[in-house]
């Protein structure tokens, strides 16, 4: 089966495999509207949250905010980038909606060297917000724009290869 995209850029590297967009945002940035609008735009795909795994938790959560959360926070990112990595290996072109402190993103090359999935990490960043006087990062986007705007900004990164996170 050709694991190719419609509609959208070719995530996958090869050998059947798809590829995994981190989308990543301080909290309220835009996020949460962008990626499901990024995932619908790529076929096959997949949108994960990594809050969804973080309130899988049933018993003994920990507000993820707590400094006593902090391994409970790992463990449920780790599940996360297992999940988009196994969905990835699959086929599938994923989109993961996490905040990814820097030791993720050396779990997130592993898991990509592992694979073969080539691993795309894009941050949003709101317009005049806090971190906007640094210089701006390759990987990053402005959402100074609607949702589907900043959605088509990041299409058309992916499929230039802006946005690849080497190992």
């Amino acid at each position: 089966m050709n694991r190719t995209t419609v509609g959208g850029p070719k995530l996958g590297g090869g050998r059947g495999a798809g590829g995994v967009v981190v989308l990543a945002d301080p909290a309220g940035a835009g996020s949460g509207a962008v990626a499901p609008l990024l995932a619908n735009s790529l076929h096959p795909s997949v949108l994960l949250r990594a809050d969804d795994f973080r309130r899988a938790i049933r018993q003994g959560f920990v507000p993820s905010h707590l400094p006593q959360a902090h391994r409970q926070n790992e463990t449920a990112l780790a599940a996360a980038i297992q999940a988009a990595f196994a969905f990835a290996t699959g086929g599938y072109q994923v989109v993961l909606e996490a905040t990814v402190a820097p030791p993720a993103l050396d779990v997130l090359r592993r898991e990509s060297r592992t694979t073969g999935a080539p691993l795309h990490y894009v941050v949003l960043r709101p317009s005049g917000g806090p971190g906007k006087s640094d210089p701006p990062d390759r990987h990053d986007v402005d959402v100074a724009a609607e949702p589907k705007a900043t959605a088509g900004t990041v299409l058309a990164g992916l499929g230039r290869g802006a946005f690849l996170l080497g190992w």
